[in-house]
């Protein structure tokens, strides 16, 4: 049994920190200093996140109906 997490574990550690604002574990950081390909998918996520607590440029806005009717279909309170 090995002491680090795999890759696929990291990726959801990774999505699951990002999501609730809680830092990664020693073990998650440990395996994110030694392998490139999960810096490479935090550093996506992070573009990722970035990307989406912009507002867009220019478009029309949502309505507020729209609004609501998106996050009934999303299931967010």
């Amino acid at each position: 049994m090995s002491l680090l997490p795999s890759c696929r574990e990291v990726s959801k550690l990774l999505s699951e920190a990002l999501d609730s604002g809680r830092p990664l574990g020693m073990h998650a950081r440990i395996h994110l200093s030694i392998c490139a390909v999960c810096r490479r998918v935090a550093a996506q996520f992070a573009w990722l996140r970035h990307g989406a607590a912009r507002p867009p440029e220019g478009g029309p806005a949502l309505s507020a109906d729209a609004k609501a009717r998106l996050k009934r279909s999303l299931g967010a309170p």
